[in-house]
């Protein structure tokens, strides 16, 4: 069985470390956009850090604050965005059985599960999940000038 290890101790490329993606006009690695959404009773952290490993009250994605709920969802949509930009990875990582993340811990959000699911499963599977914050983006979306 051949395991694809997402984490900055195997494949930095299925890293949320690694993972680069451009989110709200604003290029920065998955980890950073992820941990720095958070809200902790309307206080924004300062860096990614002060954010890992707690539960936040809110989050705020391009200025629209939302419930914690659409976290995971915009903890997937991300790694779409990131996998649809990179098709060599998604083919390499199609050579695997199983994924894993040596930092998993007790997160709700795992790389590993989301580059398991789009994988096996397809980025259909994750965009059924995704669709309300998919539509609640769209709805508050600012005009360009």
């Amino acid at each position: 069985m051949r395991v694809l290890e997402c984490s900055s101790k195997g494949d930095i490329r299925f890293s949320a470390f690694g993972a680069w993606v451009e989110v709200f006009g604003k290029m920065d690695k998955i980890e950073n956009h992820y941990q720095l959404c958070k809200r902790f009773n309307g206080v924004a952290p300062k860096h990614w850090s002060n954010a890992k490993g707690k539960k936040p009250t809110s989050i705020v994605l391009n200025g629209l604050e939302l419930d914690v709920r659409f976290l995971s969802p915009f903890y997937k949509l991300m790694w779409v965005k990131y996998l649809d930009g990179n098709p060599d990875l998604v083919q390499y990582a199609k050579h695997f059985d199983e994924f894993n993340d040596f930092f998993r811990g007790r997160s709700v959000n795992c790389q590993a599960d989301v580059i398991r699911q789009y994988v096996k499963e397809g980025r259909s599977s994750i965009i059924a999940e995704c669709e309300e914050l998919m539509g609640l983006l769209w709805k508050n979306q600012k005009p360009n000038p």
